[in-house]
This record gives C-alpha cells, sequence and structure tokens, in this order.
C-alpha cells in the first residue's frame, strides 16, 4: 500500500473514530444546552454505537456486490449528512436521528477500509498495516477529541460537529481520487475470490467476544471521564488535557500493537495488554487527587486497550479463508456493542451511584477477557 492510500485511510478513521468518541470530551456541554441529564447525554454513544453492530453486518452483505470506491464515496455523503443533523439539530431527538444516520454510515465506511487495507498490503505486514490504519481511531483520541472539546468550549458543541463534516469532505475527495476503480485481491488468495469461508468458528467467537467485553470495559470508563475528573475538582481544560495524554497512549497503543501482534502472535500480545489494562484501570480512582499519576494512568491505560485492536483483527482474520469482510463487520459490530454496553452501564452507575464505580467494571470485564484470550488455541 502507497503512503498517500495509507493517510487516506487514516484520515477516513480519524473522522469515523472522531463522531464516536466525540461526546467523551463535550458532554457536560450538550446535557447544559439540550437540558438534560448526563446519563441521558452519554446516551448518544450508547445509540451511536448499537446502530453501528446492528447496521455493519448487513450494509457489508448488501454492498458486497458493488464497486467498493463508489460504496464507499457515497456513504461518506450519508455520514457527512447525518453531522450535520448532529450540529444543526434543535432537540435531542433530532440529534438522535443524526446520530444513526452517521453510525450507519461510519460501520460500512470503517470495514470497508480495513478489508481494503488487507488486499492492499502484503501477508507479511498485514498486522503492522492494520495497527498503521487503526492509528486513525487513536489519532482521533489524540487530536479530534481535545481539538474538539476545545473547539465545543469556545464555540459551543455544535462548531464541533461542523467541523466533523468539513474533515468529512476532505477525505471523501482523497478517496474519490486514491482508490482505484478497480480492486484487484491480495497477493496470496486467488483472482477472483469473492467468498470467504471461516475455519475455526470457535477461535473466532473468542477474539469476538474479547472485542465486545474490552470495549464495554473501556467505554464504561472514557464515555464518563469528564464527570470522573470534575466530581474529582478538575475544570473542563483539564479534562481536555487528559483527553490528549490519552490518545497519545490510544495512538502509541495501536502501533505498538500492530508490530507486538506480528512479533509475538495475536494470543501472547493479548494476554500482555489486557493484563495492564486491568491493572491500569484499577489504578485510576486511586491517582485521581494526583494530577500528574492521574495522566500517567490514562496514558497506560489507552496505550494497553487500543494495543489489543491489531491482534484481535490478525486472529480473527487467520481464522478466514477468502473475503474478510464479513467476519470483520462481525468483529466491528462486537466492537460497537460494545462502547454502546459499556456507556449504558456508565450511565447507570452515574445516574444512581458515583462515576467512578465504572472503573471496578471496567475491571472486573477485563478480567473476563484474560480468562477467554488465555483459552485461544490458533
Amino acid at each position: 500500500m502507497s503512503y498517500t492510500k495509507l493517510f487516506t485511510f487514516i484520515l477516513s478513521i480519524f473522522v469515523v473514530g472522531m463522531v464516536e468518541l466525540m461526546i467523551a470530551g463535550i458532554l457536560t456541554l450538550v446535557s447544559d444546552d439540550l437540558h438534560i441529564s448526563e446519563a441521558l447525554a452519554g446516551q448518544l454513544v450508547t445509540i451511536y454505537a448499537f446502530t453501528f453492530a446492528l447496521s455493519g453486518p448487513l450494509l457489508v452483505k448488501l454492498t458486497e456486490k458493488y464497486n467498493p470506491k463508489w460504496v464507499l464515496l457515497i456513504t461518506m455523503g450519508v455520514f457527512m449528512t447525518g453531522n450535520a443533523i448532529n450540529a444543526a439539530g434543535p432537540t435531542f431527538i433530532v440529534i438522535v436521528i443524526g446520530r444513526i444516520i452517521a453510525s450507519a454510515a461510519a460501520a460500512l465506511i470503517v470495514v470497508k477500509l480495513l478489508a481494503l487495507t488487507v488486499v492492499l498490503s502484503k501477508p507479511e505486514v498485514r498486522g503492522k498495516m492494520l495497527g498503521l490504519v487503526y492509528i486513525g481511531f487513536s489519532g482521533a483520541n489524540v487530536f479530534g477529541v481535545p481539538i474538539g472539546t476545545k473547539i465545543g468550549e469556545m464555540f459551543g458543541w455544535r462548531a464541533t460537529f461542523w467541523m466533523i463534516v468539513g474533515v468529512s469532505l476532505i477525505a471523501a475527495v482523497l478517496l474519490m481520487f486514491q482508490l482505484p476503480n478497480q480492486i484487484t485481491p491480495a497477493a496470496d488468495e486467488p483472482a477472483g475470490e469473492t467468498k470467504s469461508r471461516l475455519l475455526h468458528p470457535k477461535e473466532a467467537a473468542k477474539y469476538i467476544s474479547i472485542t465486545f467485553l474490552i470495549l464495554a470495559a473501556n467505554s464504561a470508563v472514557f464515555t464518563y471521564i469528564s464527570p470522573i475528573m470534575i466530581n474529582g475538582g478538575y475544570h473542563l481544560s483539564e479534562v481536555s488535557i487528559a483527553l490528549f495524554v490519552a490518545g497519545i497512549g490510544s495512538m502509541t497503543g495501536t502501533s505498538l500493537g500492530g508490530a507486538m501482534t506480528d512479533r509475538l502472535g495475536s494470543r501472547t500480545w493479548l494476554l500482555i495488554s489486557i493484563s495492564v489494562f486491568v491493572l491500569s484501570v484499577l489504578l485510576l480512582n486511586l491517582t485521581l487527587p494526583v494530577y500528574l499519576l492521574l495522566l500517567f494512568v490514562i496514558l497506560i491505560w489507552n496505550l494497553s486497550e487500543w494495543g489489543t485492536n491489531p491482534a484481535i483483527q490478525m486472529g480473527i482474520i487467520n481464522q478466514v479463508e477468502g473475503d474478510t469482510s464479513q467476519i470483520m463487520a462481525w468483529n466491528m459490530s462486537a466492537l460497537n456493542a460494545g462502547i454502546g454496553f459499556g456507556a449504558l452501564i456508565g450511565g447507570i452507575l452515574v445516574e444512581y451511584f458515583a462515576p467512578s464505580f465504572s472503573t471496578y467494571i471496567a475491571a472486573g470485564l477485563g478480567i473476563v477477557c484474560l480468562l477467554i484470550a488465555m483459552t485461544i488455541k490458533r
């Protein structure tokens, strides 16, 4: 894959990830403006994630016979429309509609881009290339969420969504010029191979279940990091810095995860990264009073969690012969269902208990992931 294509894929993933993660930074702004509770505002993450999970496999199936380039370009247009509705929506219900439209489009965009990354990459570097493309998601943490939070603080949260529309337009133009009109199969796949065969269903199910659980654990804490820190005596500007640090961790973790997956294998790297994740979320409440220590724990937490993504993707790809789009769609569905489930749990804890309780739920889910990873055989 050329550097220009790689950049285009990263930017496209970046803007999609930005939409999904942005609510964490502007949660209090949205709730204040719409006169709703923080727990209800947090359900915008749940709605987005569940829509993504349900629509991904269906849309991939419906579009698998069509040219990937034009499918992506049309879907980018739908994605921009949904975010324009988010920016202009006068009520919570209208914004929910915009989130549903944007999420369904995002589901197809992400799966198509990840599948194309596999097709356009050499077999020996696919883990690395998937990790690099996935940097778009972590880059949304590093740059997108903190910048979006700052824009929301300065100009209102709606300006954040207008910015997303603008970046989406740039990504769509780049896709138009960088994607070939015809996509050829990967070097190790027979020409004309369009079907796929799942070789080891139980092993694939293990990887997908880890995706669901680790994202649920992460989302339960990350979605409500703003109220967690504000309840701890911090201001929104300090939350923005924490989100920036989280993004650095996620970007580093994604890149490191791809390289370590190629070197150690999916199972070994998963055991290491999940163990570090569990320890870091358990330390979050203990370090909350000391800002620098808190930032360090947030860095390690996000590095370890995002480091699992390339390992899971490569583990799943190795269970499939032929086209990987459908199995990757199921994995992305599990990812977003996990985000939605975690945001839902976190919302309940925010409403009825304390936001800090979510870290213990996250650690428990992480331990379950660790037990599943220990049973992986292939």
